[in-house]
């Protein structure tokens, strides 16, 4: 993976939005040397500078640029945060480290915690707040097919990771691209691992950064489930499926190269039925 910085010590862990990452932030705060804030975003987030543009002064303080993000780098052996791979390699992050869930359980999951924010947290993120992550309170596909949700939604765990939004991908050489890049990161000393599998993944990147104890590990940010029940008819379980699609090769082909504990398709599938039935989601 190609940046330009002289690459430092410090590992990068990027924090995909509702794969258990808010716990990890909290373990992580405990040692010494981890960045986990107050920035925490970089604007690949918002898919749009209109949006930043829109946040207010004291919310605008926790989005990094990648100056920001070099200099973070250079005073730290890790930084966290909702940033993509490649911020974290422009600023001098040798590898990386990445916990991943099943995708369409993410996007449900994710979609229940915005509808869950109330309006004043809504508000001090400005038009963000107001008028894309209020989309949640519309049903399940509107709110998929919604103006300015796609950093969320549309493949999510691939466009951090990979640094690409998928959906606009040309399906020729797509499988190739993404196999290359996974090699690239069994190449380097990169962690991945499922949520479900959050003890073990903490216990690796405590290794990899040398710390003396491995802090505990706390249930936190747990989604919780506001609005009605709502079936998921067939027409809205495609969708969700192709917004997913690219996270699946993705999770499939780190898996092929050995960076990524092998599970079968019956193994996630159960997940999802699993997550959607705790959400509160009838399948079709």
């Amino acid at each position: 993976m190609s940046h330009n910085r002289q690459p430092s010590s410090c590992l990068g862990v990027v924090h995909v939005p509702k794969t258990g990452g808010s716990a990890l932030r909290s373990a992580l705060a405990e040692l010494p040397g981890c960045y986990v804030g107050p920035r925490y975003f970089d604007e690949h987030q918002f898919g749009s500078t209109t949006w930043i543009d829109g946040i207010p002064a004291q919310q605008r303080n926790a989005i990094a640029t990648h100056s920001d993000l070099a200099e973070i780098a250079k005073g730290h052996r890790l930084v966290l945060g909702h940033f993509t791979a490649n911020s974290l390699h422009l600023a001098g992050c040798a590898s990386i480290a990445m916990q991943v869930r099943e995708p369409r359980a993410r996007v449900l999951s994710l979609y229940r915690f915005w509808q869950s924010q109330p309006e004043h947290v809504r508000s001090d993120w400005g038009p963000w707040g107001t008028e894309v992550v209020s989309r949640a309170d519309l049903p399940l596909r509107e709110f998929l097919t919604a103006p300015g949700v796609w950093p969320a939604v549309d493949n999510a765990m691939a466009y951090q990771a990979l640094d690409y939004r998928p959906s606009r991908w040309q399906v020729f050489g797509r499988d190739t691209t993404i196999a290359r890049r996974c090699i690239e990161y069994t190449e380097t000393p990169s962690i991945f691992d499922w949520s479900a599998r959050s003890e073990s993944f903490l216990e690796r990147v405590c290794e990899a950064i040398g710390a003396a104890v491995v802090p505990s590990l706390r249930r936190e940010n747990v989604t919780e489930v506001v609005g009605d029940e709502e079936k998921i008819d067939s027409s809205t379980f495609r969708l969700l499926t192709r917004l997913t699609c690219v996270d699946r090769l993705f999770l499939d082909q780190l898996s092929e190269h050995g960076a990524l504990p092998r599970r079968s398709s019956a193994d996630l599938d159960f997940e999802f039925e699993v997550a959607a039935t705790e959400l509160g989601f009838l399948l079709p």
